[in-house]
């Protein structure tokens, strides 16, 4: 992760926080679309693919790879700060890797609750952002599932199934969020993956020569 935090982190100083929409903004862009780059070779690499080929049973499609920088917000807490679920599909991949350490709740950790829990509050037609009070009293007790490690550590969730939020930060938090679908998503993938399809496509078959080009292919919708 040293190569990653050395590439993110300097470009976090040309970050202007705003004082509303989400607290976070997004460091990986098109020019980080090749082998070289480590972040663009994690979502690639079999402990980021090959568990969410695994997941999706091989049908899944790549949706986005993000750096993301989120900054310390004062006032009410707003947008993924609330509990909430992604709506993009009914079956969705986070793979989710700190590139600094997240130790405590002033870091701003990744916080969720296991599918159970999520089915007891039910899922609305509509996208909910729910305040803590309410979340609590739906889901009947407090226990909760807070990611916490030091930079490098990994967690694996479906983020259209657990409730969950983040980045309620007092301190700086970088985390890299590379996220797969379904074939047959709601939305779909963000404009970094479907303006860059064939360029994503040839550098993860030079990164992964032993995986099946068809598979590669449908990944990227290139069929």
């Amino acid at each position: 992760m040293e190569r990653a935090i050395s590439i993110y982190g300097p470009r976090i100083q040309s970050v202007v926080p705003k004082g509303y929409g989400h607290p976070f903004v997004n460091l990986f862009t098109e020019e980080d679309l090749h082998p070289e780059n480590p972040v663009f070779n994690l979502a690639f690499s079999t402990k980021v693919l090959d568990i969410a080929a695994d997941y999706f049973g091989n049908k899944l499609i790549l949706d986005s790879i993000q750096v993301l920088h989120s900054y310390s917000t004062d006032g009410d807490i707003r947008e993924s700060q609330y509990w909430h679920l992604d709506y993009g599909d009914r079956k969705s991949f986070h793979a989710i890797i700190y590139l600094n350490d997240v130790k405590d709740d002033q870091d701003g950790p990744f916080v969720f609750v296991n599918k159970l829990v999520t089915k007891k509050i039910g899922r609305s037609l509509i996208v909910r952002r729910i305040k803590d009070a309410e979340f609590f009293k739906e889901m009947g007790s407090r226990e909760v599932k807070k990611f916490l490690g030091p930079a490098g550590s990994m967690v694996y969730v479906d983020p259209s199934a657990c409730y969950h939020y983040g980045s309620r930060c007092t301190e700086s938090r970088l985390a890299i969020f590379v996220t797969y679908s379904s074939w047959l998503p709601f939305a779909q993938p963000v404009k970094l993956v479907t303006n860059n399809r064939q360029k994503i496509y040839s550098a993860a078959k030079q990164m992964r020569p032993d995986l099946n080009v068809e598979m590669l292919q449908t990944l990227l919708q290139l069929e």
